[in-house]
């Protein structure tokens, strides 16, 4: 019998895309549980379009969350062909403790208090590569001027895409400390996609917060070696080391309860980025409230907009879901580029236990 997989809930999504928003995670190697699965540039020695200065602040902003406390209000936006999503936070970041993150309610994403803890979750395959790494060689980065946001001078960066040259991303970095104020992303077209910004900020002084909301659970602790997915493929895994749009494997986890296990692998080019679930079972649509049935490729499709874009199928007897904070266009070749069922295969009303784990979901340079 297939096990009960209903879609991810989305009452640990929102926040946790929330607050890696408001973070960069250290661009400091971590402790490597696999080989590197690519032969990345290094940033500012092997990319000769990298501009160094632009360079030296994004090291400086991913390093300035480890030492720097500060609270404030920010806004964050996501837009896309069918609406608009924002939502206003309030954000409290001790160095060492960790974010709290207070939410209003949106249409997707219920109000919540969330609290992340310092260090949740590291990524297990990166091995000498950086998320800067990435970020440099998939983009040509250069600091292009000073301006101000929440009344802070900040130095501004772009991201362009290496090929046309289109800009892809802005990141306004706190002068004094290196903090990112400000973040807007675009797609191919030029068209603003994401975005998240500081109207009010507080930076330097240890905030307090008398009573911690509940902590997301940590990032699941059985990360999977380079070797160990090559076994995984041969049992009938989707475990590729690219996905459309640049995007490489970074992070491989197993986690969920006995006979019930979920593989996370998580994606990144060093600016978008993408979750990818995969659990044994199949898909029931009548309990995925809050989505709207689409194709890929005449294969159906389940979507949940917001921050960020949910998307959940079956096939081959599998249960794939993709959480992903990148362009419509790198969603759509990704989602296309996995296995699905023809729309009238049947097998869509068998159910199966859901995810209950998202929160080492990675977002560099969110």
């Amino acid at each position: 019998m297939s096990r009960r997989v209903p879609a991810p809930a989305a009452g640990l999504v929102g926040p946790l895309v929330l607050l890696v928003i408001l973070v960069l995670p250290s661009s400091a190697a971590p402790t490597a549980t696999g080989v590197p699965l690519a032969d990345l540039p290094v940033a500012g020695a092997t990319t000769p379009a990298a501009d160094p200065t632009a360079l030296a602040l994004l090291e400086r902003a991913s390093r300035a969350p480890a030492t720097t406390p500060y609270s404030g209000v920010q806004f964050v936006s996501a837009w896309s062909s069918h609406g608009a999503t924002s939502v206003v936070v309030e954000v409290v970041h001790q160095p060492g403790h960790g974010t709290t993150v207070r939410s209003d309610g949106t249409a997707q994403t219920p109000a919540a208090d969330t609290f992340l803890p310092a260090g949740n979750g590291e990524p297990s395959l990166l091995g000498a590569a950086t998320t800067l790494t990435l970020l440099a060689g998939n983009y040509r980065v250069q600091a292009v001027g000073r301006t101000t946001v929440a009344g802070r001078p900040a130095d501004l960066v772009e991201a362009r895409r290496s090929g046309s040259g289109a800009l892809a991303a802005r990141f306004w970095l706190d002068r004094a400390t290196g903090l990112v104020l400000r973040r807007e992303v675009y797609d191919e077209d030029g068209r603003a996609t994401r975005a998240s910004a500081f109207v009010q900020v507080e930076v330097g002084r240890a905030a307090v917060t008398p009573h911690l909301p509940p902590a997301l659970p940590d990032a699941w602790a059985d990360a999977v070696a380079s070797a160990d997915l090559a076994g995984m493929r041969e049992r009938g895994w989707q475990c590729p080391t690219q996905l459309p749009g640049s995007l490489t494997l970074v992070d491989a986890r197993r986690g969920g309860a006995p006979g019930a296990r979920i593989l996370h692998l998580s994606y990144s080019d060093g600016l978008a980025a993408l979750s990818l679930f995969q659990q044994r079972g199949r898909l029931d649509e009548e309990r995925l409230e809050g989505y709207r049935r689409t194709e890929v490729g005449g294969a159906p499709v389940y979507v949940r907009d917001g921050v960020p874009q949910r998307l959940v199928w079956s096939a081959r007897g599998t249960v794939f879901t993709v959480v992903a904070d990148a362009p419509p266009r790198t969603v759509e070749g990704v989602v296309g580029a996995l296995p699905h069922e023809p729309a009238d295969g049947g097998g869509w009303r068998r159910l199966g236990r859901g995810l209950d784990r998202v929160a080492s979901w990675f977002n560099p340079f969110g």
